[in-house]
């Protein structure tokens, strides 16, 4: 068997690259036992089985994994493997949200990958540095940097985030500009890019699948699908969480340890929110990822309580079915 990486992924198969040559392929059907399916970034082995053609027989342990809830169901989805940096690509347009960008901030904290923001489209405002200010304000120790992946604008200091083993992925709207931001690192036109609706600026989805490029200067780069709904995965909301440092820490001054931020009397949260040290938007967008975690991590713990509950079961007709035999055996002899 042969090492490659998934660079791409499909329905039914994969593009994996290896020495420089690249295969369309499948999984071996053990695969199909788990559920833990290969995805773009990841290492595998590989049984080459033409020139063309692969099959994929393991999947090697990963450093990083990416996770998010799928749109309409509870179900966890893997977005991409094995980075070591995130680019959360926002436009200064209609695209800019400062709740969405919580959001993206939140799951690279979760996750444990770091974070840089990339503030897109500078050169479609007079007053970028607004921009920045509003992004500074949530999060003042994140890495940040107005950028225009058309004009090129900014995107040095980006480049310099990579070494020949990094691997980044873009994470963002549609319309954001992710694979202009692509195309100006790989110094081509790779990937295919168009305008935006006017009236919201959102974009056509013109990125359809995840895709990694190895960049000329060295290193990797994911591009990713637009995504404007990003549901958590688990993992409630704790001090440690730097997004919500500020109403974490004015939580630690409520008047009971298990205050619900909403009724308790003695609200240190509350009282802010009615002086202004903390706004309408800060309150509700911390409420809701919080009640997300809850609820996601309440499913795990089921989820885990159930396969306990079948692990168990197995175990005890295993158990029965050796006795029985035991017994058998007794008579026969």
């Amino acid at each position: 068997m042969s090492l490659g990486r998934i660079v791409a992924q499909h329905k039914t198969n994969y593009r994996l690259r290896a020495d420089n040559r690249e295969y369309l392929a499948t999984v071996r059907g053990s695969f199909f036992t788990t559920e833990d399916f290969p995805c773009v970034g990841d290492y595998v082995r590989y049984t080459a089985l033409n020139e063309d053609q692969a099959v994929i027989e393991e999947l090697l342990p990963r450093t990083s994994v990416i996770t998010r809830k799928a749109a309409h169901t509870d179900a966890v989805q893997t977005i991409v493997a094995n980075v070591d940096l995130i680019f959360i690509v926002m436009g200064v347009d209609g695209d800019f949200n400062l709740s969405r960008l919580e959001r993206y901030l939140f799951l690279a904290t979760q996750h444990g990958i770091k974070a840089v923001v990339l503030l897109n489209k500078i050169d479609m405002t007079e007053s970028p540095k607004e921009y920045l200010h509003q992004a500074q304000a949530i999060v003042p120790d994140a890495l940040i940097h107005l950028v225009s992946a058309l004009s090129g604008v900014g995107m040095q200091a980006v480049r310099h985030y990579f070494t020949s083993e990094t691997t980044a992925v873009l994470l963002g709207s549609s319309g954001a500009g992710k694979s202009t931001i692509t195309n100006w690192l790989l110094g081509n036109e790779t990937q295919a890019t168009s305008g935006i609706r006017e009236d919201d600026s959102h974009g056509r989805h013109t990125t359809t699948a995840r895709d990694l490029f190895a960049l000329p200067d060295g290193g990797y780069l994911i591009d990713t699908p637009g995504m404007r709904e990003l549901g958590v995965v688990g993992e409630s909301l704790t001090g440690e969480d730097r997004v919500f440092s500020k109403i974490e820490t004015l939580a630690e001054n409520c008047k009971f340890a298990n205050c619900d931020h909403e009724r308790s009397a003695g609200c240190a949260i509350l009282s802010a929110l009615e002086t202004g040290e903390i706004s309408q938007r800060e309150y509700q967008s911390y409420q809701k990822l919080k009640r997300e975690s809850a609820y996601m991590e309440s499913k795990a713990d089921e989820e885990s309580a159930l396969d306990y509950k079948h692990k168990k079961k197995k175990l005890h007709q295993s158990y029965t079915q050796v006795q029985k035999r035991k017994r058998f055996e007794g008579k026969l002899d």
